[in-house]
């Protein structure tokens, strides 16, 4: 099914409020909290909920276990939540949307290392090895893409160098430090919160 533009921006502004108010997914959010939040009439949201394919059961939106392509739990012990061996880079999302603390696990497709990224919304707490980069599209943040920028899940690489073939097969695609990807991820999310009126 193809979508238009507006409903592309449209879909991945209310993804990205689900995110949020359902803390992950662990607590559904009814529909017309989430049409207020976003702006929209709740019949357009139910329209856009179907759209992204979360959830929808009477009238309380799930995004689902987790977001799309991440594995995650909540690590009572440690207080963080953790992302699957893929190391979804959602995971950068996750924290800014939770305001808690994510463990992202990963293996360089190049060498194998063992990759090793916690994070807040607001600092990394770790990157192991301190080389690792994020491999991702540059959006340019026009929400023209946002919707691939949220869902695309980039790898990790151990170091931009190991990274250098994803970028020729990936024209457009950038490295960044890890530092600077969670900075990427903030101008995301203002892309996708820039509205006059309403403010997730």
């Amino acid at each position: 099914m193809t979508t238009s533009q507006t409903d592309r921006v449209a879909a991945a502004r209310l993804a990205w409020a689900a995110l949020k108010l359902t803390r992950a997914g662990r607590h559904p959010v009814s529909v017309d909290r989430l049409a207020a939040t976003v702006g929209v009439a709740p019949v357009e949201a139910r329209r856009l909920v179907e759209l992204i394919g979360f959830t929808l059961h009477r009238d309380l939106v799930s995004t689902g276990p987790a977001p799309r392509g991440a594995h995650h739990r909540l690590q009572p012990a440690e207080g963080t939540l953790g992302a699957g061996p893929d190391g979804t880079v959602d995971m950068f999302l996750l924290a800014i949307a939770t305001g808690e603390r994510v463990h992202a696990a990963a293996t360089c497709p190049v060498t194998g290392t063992r990759i090793q990224i916690e994070l807040t919304a607001h600092a990394i707490v770790q990157a192991d090895p301190p080389t690792a980069v994020v491999a991702a599209v540059d959006l340019g943040f026009g929400l023209e893409r946002a919707d691939a920028m949220a869902c695309a899940g980039q790898p990790f690489f151990a170091s931009a160098s190991a990274a250098a073939g994803w970028v020729v097969t990936h024209p457009g695609g950038r490295i960044y430090q890890v530092g600077a990807y969670l900075a990427q991820a903030h101008r995301l999310v203002a892309a996708l919160e820039a509205r006059p009126k309403y403010v997730l």
